[in-house]
């Protein structure tokens, strides 16, 4: 039989009060650091991604890992210190499109010319629109000499159709103006002819470490 305090209420269940009641504060006490990793709901996936890789800083202080890093060094038009970064990502084949078609742009823009615009064309191959409208913009600078009017014809129609493009939040590469150039630089005929290429296209993905010819 339980010893009863003396407000009549057994020891054994005063020990358990006084556990529960512990336990509450524990939690309590922890709730602000619990508090702190619960992810702002106002932040997007890209959002909370980013600061966990600048959180990771290594010993010389410079961020470790971080994916975005080679690309932003090539948009700020420091290629030479981006490509062998980008050229490890585009090697890695499906998935890479990305930095397929920035690696192949630096290639271009350090004299690399045939390496880089094969690059490019794997990238846009696989369906990527920036790869697709880099197409495009040469075929605005070079005509005929570039591409085919037909094959120009086919990644206009497969540029304005790719479904990444049209994504809501997707940087559209070419304007509207510049959409309408193009159409009008190309032949009816050929025009037409490209249309059904596009029609009939399928993406092809290159395997890791290989890359195709344009």
């Amino acid at each position: 039989m339980a010893t009863r305090s003396p407000q009549g209420v057994p020891l054994a269940l005063n020990s358990i009060g006084r556990l529960a009641t512990l336990g509450c504060l524990l939690a309590l006490a922890a709730g602000p650091a619990l508090a702190e990793e619960i992810p702002d709901a106002r932040k997007s996936g890209a959002d909370l991604v980013r600061e966990r890789q600048l959180e990771k800083q290594s010993d010389e202080g410079r961020s470790t890992g971080s994916y975005w890093s080679p690309f932003e060094m090539a948009r700020a038009g420091r290629c030479t210190e981006a490509m062998p970064e980008l050229r490890k990502l585009a090697r890695l084949g499906r998935g890479y499109e990305s930095a397929q078609h920035v690696y192949g742009r630096c290639l271009i823009e350090t004299g690399q010319r045939d390496e880089g615009l094969r690059w490019v064309s794997q990238a846009a191959d696989a369906g990527l629109a920036d790869a697709q409208a880099t197409h495009l913009q040469f075929y605005l600078d070079d005509g005929p000499s570039y591409m085919p009017h037909e094959t120009a014809a086919m990644w206009l129609y497969l540029y304005q159709g790719n479904p990444l493009r049209l994504s809501i939040g997707a940087q559209n590469r070419l304007d509207e103006a510049t959409i309408a150039t193009l159409r009008q630089r190309i032949p009816r005929t050929d025009y037409l002819a490209g249309i059904g290429r596009a029609r009939n296209w399928t993406p092809t993905f290159a395997n890791q470490g290989t890359h195709s010819t344009p």
